[in-house]
């Protein structure tokens, strides 16, 4: 039984519908952006070797205040052929605020939000495109993804969902559970949007994952299993800082408690004890590394973050595990900030 109760008076923020009766693209490939660098020109790329016509696909970058220059500066280098869309602001919205942003001025059929330091593998619009022709009606569309880092070289790929491609199968409890989208990989009709809302801005870490329950709350989701959009993990990007201000771990609780309240009745209990033992599990698994690595504060920011989630289930579905790997990981702690003061 959900204990906290979720944020029922957050309303989403509405997307308006495209004006206008003129002939829309099929693609919006909206690339949100804030003082991007070098590797906002791989995106680019990774979409411009790919790119149908101008008529089928739309390709705007949405600046969010960078310096004056800098992202023209660098659309430049890689499209010789002013195929790329740049619109510039002077006052910055946030993670949030400049996604919605970028929906908004999408007047494509689908629209692709793409991160200014992730990119795209050769047959990923093809394929997309080809899931919608399939099925007409879902909600949206994604991919599996790979995970590099700042070079580029291989981290991992993200667990397969299903061997063929198609409309997924009990998907609402198995998103709902964590998080297995990464957002380069998915695509989202514009009217998907219109019909939900944008991304909210009282999340700042899993406003993506709750986006992708919300959808699949109301419609069926499509899945191709080759592994055709890219993730780039490094220390200057968003997931990277917002770990290290500590802010991760109670917006996970935020979304558990708001994704929760969307699930239907015979599926919440058992989809919200489900997320929270799988969130405090890999919160535990984060405070043990912090620990390894010396990064006491940020282990400490961690440990306290875990009774929350606990805390989001009753006794009768408590992880009584997690409370005795949580006790462990304190008393170590409690050891270690005891010797340093000593040492000092």
């Amino acid at each position: 039984m959900l204990r906290t109760p979720a944020h029922a008076a957050f309303t989403p923020p509405r997307i308006p519908p495209v004006a206008g009766s003129e002939a829309r693209p099929l693609f919006s490939v909206m690339v949100p952006t804030c003082e991007p660098d070098e590797m906002l020109c791989r995106t680019l790329e990774s979409v411009l070797r790919q790119a149908p016509a101008r008529d089928v696909m739309q390709i705007t970058i949405v600046d969010d205040a960078s310096t004056p220059g800098l992202v023209t500066d660098l659309v430049r280098s890689v499209d010789c052929d002013r195929r790329i869309t740049v619109i510039d602001h002077d006052r910055r919205l946030g993670l949030s605020g400049n996604w919605n942003r970028a929906i908004s001025l999408a007047r494509g059929e689908l629209v692709h939000l793409l991160h200014q330091d992730d990119y795209v593998l050769p047959g990923f619009y093809a394929r997309i495109a080809r899931g919608f022709m399939r099925a007409p009606g879902v909600g949206m569309a994604f991919c599996r993804s790979r995970i590099v880092d700042a070079g580029g070289r291989h981290v991992k790929t993200n667990s397969r969902q299903q061997w063929l491609s198609g409309v997924l199968a009990n998907w609402l409890p198995t998103i709902a559970e964590r998080q297995r989208i990464q957002t380069p990989a998915a695509v989202v009709p514009r009217n998907t949007y219109e019909a939900v809302g944008g991304f909210r801005s009282d999340l700042c870490h899993a406003l993506d994952w709750e986006m992708w329950v919300r959808i699949a709350a109301r419609y069926r989701v499509w899945y191709e299993p080759r592994a055709l959009a890219v993730y780039r993990r490094h220390v200057a990007n968003e997931t990277t800082r917002l770990f290290a201000m500590g802010a991760v771990w109670p917006d996970m609780a935020r979304a558990i408690r708001i994704n929760a309240a969307a699930l239907p009745e015979s599926i919440r209990d058992r989809s919200l004890a489900a997320s929270v033992r799988w969130h405090a599990a890999s919160a535990l698994r984060t405070a043990r590394r912090q620990l390894a690595a010396g990064a006491n504060g940020a282990a400490a920011e961690t440990l306290r973050a875990i009774p929350d989630l606990l805390d989001l289930i009753d006794g009768g579905l408590a992880d009584r595990s997690a409370e005795r790997r949580l006790a462990v990981l304190q008393m170590r702690l409690d050891d270690d900030q005891l010797a340093g003061r000593r040492a000092a």
